[in-house]
């Protein structure tokens, strides 16, 4: 009688293994009945007990019956019982995986860093979602990723202010109040101002020397000239080509596209306030991209091509 109910158990808590085996999983390990582990992505089951999937390891698809399978473990793919099987190094969890679209990530940890001294350390200190969007109308609209400038709002629909930069989707924002600001800028980066402080710019080139952006910024000295000047109404917008008396739309026509780069040796940012200036941060760096400078801006379109050979 005992050796039919051991025999009843033991063929209850098979049963019970095998059903628990027998499910499709997204990502896990396999041990078989000869002790071998193998790390199995898309398990997928079918009437007859038959397990097939992708053996991570060697990328190929295989079969296995469920009386050949000891245990099915589900782990995660960056799970180090999983990573150890394939040999591929653990994915930081703190960095989010995106697909390619042609857009500079530089794969730093996901988050709002607060100040300077966070994003050296590469340690962000708040971790929020934030809606990434536009800078004018009522309603601010969601911009896409490869919108270069925007605002941030929280879950709350606060405005982000006075933070250093931000890392989401795996790109990379500096604040523009952050670059301006003489703690974090070179000492003769003077006298520069932008209209919409509290925005965001994105990232565009980047490697181990240099991250660079653009950012539409303008003489703070010229625009309060432009604003108090009787003379205001002769300046023409470069946007419209129209000549307007209003001098808050001089100031904001005065503004201009000018490249920034954090220089991460000298933690610290470079903006190129002019063509000279350009030509002063380049030319002992790469002095075949010093411009001519004919006109009082460089060339950006050069003065990428030149980050991308010194990033």
């Amino acid at each position: 009688m005992l050796k039919k109910i051991y025999l009843l158990a033991s063929f209850l808590m098979a049963t019970y293994g095998f059903a628990q085996i027998n499910k499709d999983i997204k990502t896990g390990v396999i041990t078989t009945v000869t002790n071998e582990k193998i790390a199995a992505k898309d398990i997928k089951w079918d009437k007859n007990g038959k397990a097939s999937f992708l053996n991570a390891s060697n990328k190929q698809m295989e079969d296995l019956y469920e009386n050949s399978i000891k245990s099915l473990e589900p782990t995660e793919e960056n799970a180090e019982i999983f990573t150890n099987i394939t040999n591929e190094k653990p994915l930081d969890p703190s960095v989010k995986k995106v697909v390619d679209d042609g857009l500079y990530r530089p794969m730093l940890p996901e988050g709002i860093y607060v100040t300077k001294q966070e994003f050296i350390d590469k340690a962000p200190s708040q971790k929020k979602h934030l809606s990434k969007r536009g800078l004018y109308g009522f309603e601010k609209p969601v911009l896409e990723d490869a919108d270069q400038i925007c605002i941030f709002f929280d879950e709350k629909e606060s405005k982000l202010k006075n933070v250093f930069a931000v890392v989401q989707n795996g790109i990379l924002y500096f604040n523009i109040k952050a670059i301006l600001d003489i703690k974090n800028r070179n000492k003769n980066d003077r006298a520069q101002d932008s209209d919409n402080p509290n925005s965001f710019a994105r990232a565009t080139i980047g490697g181990n020397n240099y991250y660079y952006s653009e950012i539409n910024i303008g003489n703070v000295w010229a625009k309060g000239l432009a604003l108090n000047s009787p003379l205001g109404a002769a300046i023409t917008s470069p946007k419209s080509g129209t000549i307007t008396t209003d001098p808050y739309s001089n100031m904001t026509a005065m503004n201009a596209y000018k490249g920034i780069v954090w220089d991460s040796a000298n933690q610290e940012f470079n903006i190129f306030k002019n063509c000279k200036d350009y030509n002063d941060f380049i030319k002992d760096k790469s002095p075949e991209d010093v411009q001519e400078c004919t006109t009082n801006q460089p060339d950006n379109f050069r003065v990428r091509k030149a980050i991308e050979k010194i990033k």
